[in-house]
């Protein structure tokens, strides 16, 4: 894992250079400046770097992988660009909803799929296009082996709450996943803490990752 330069990163949206659409949607949204985690994510993962980022919940993490995502990285052609894994469906709904409003101004549609709901709902949803689906490793997987979502496509794939997914026993789908989707991908990885099972994860299915540790209310390149 490569450790990434610290520099004094941008203090405003404005300086991080956003589109237009993004910022009005901030704006819109009552976001004021990035968080440290979302200034020092957002250059890594626009430059097309698989990244590692080791940061606890309320760091403002979907905004970290949200707004790279529908600024820089998804395109105005073909559906299913991104997936977003998270272990719960709480969050899977959290980050469909917030990357909608990230999204806004730029026509990207979510949709979130998640166990315990209905599937048929889901499949119809998938039909219509999403260029991001954000959902739990079970029901992802589901849809996958039915052929109800298509991953041919999948350009990035986001793994947030890593280590919660591991610990919640979602180890086997989470690699059955993996081995469905394109081998050139962008891979953006965040976890609360970097353990042995999160280094596998790294080591088997992401490309030379960067790693963003966070220590108190600063961002910056730690060892592991």
């Amino acid at each position: 894992m490569t450790e990434p330069p610290q520099e004094e990163g941008a203090q405003t949206f404005e300086e991080l250079g956003l589109s237009k659409e993004v910022l009005t949607a901030l704006s819109e949204m009552g976001w004021e400046s990035p968080t440290p985690v979302q200034r020092d994510s957002y250059p890594l993962a626009i430059a097309g770097h698989d990244i590692i980022v080791q940061s606890r919940t309320g760091t403002g993490k979907t905004g970290a992988f949200g707004i790279p995502l529908v600024d820089k990285l998804i395109t105005e052609d073909g559906d299913e660009q991104a997936l977003i894994l998270a272990p719960t469906r709480e969050l899977a709904l959290q980050s469909a909803a917030e990357i909608a409003k990230l999204g806004a101004h730029r026509n990207i549609d979510t949709v979130a799929v998640y166990g315990g709901a209905s599937m048929e709902r889901q499949v119809h949803a998938l039909e219509k296009g999403a260029r991001v689906i954000s959902g739990t490793p079970g029901r992802v997987l589901d849809h996958l082996k039915r052929g109800t979502m298509n991953a041919s496509k999948l350009r990035f794939l986001v793994l947030d709450e890593a280590d919660e997914m591991l610990s919640m026993g979602f180890a086997k789908e989470l690699h059955a996943i993996i081995e469905r989707l394109p081998k050139k991908r962008q891979t953006l990885l965040f976890s609360a803490t970097v353990d042995r099972a999160i280094k596998r994860v790294a080591e088997k299915h992401m490309h030379d990752p960067q790693f963003l540790g966070l220590s108190g209310d600063h961002v910056g390149a730690l060892g592991i």
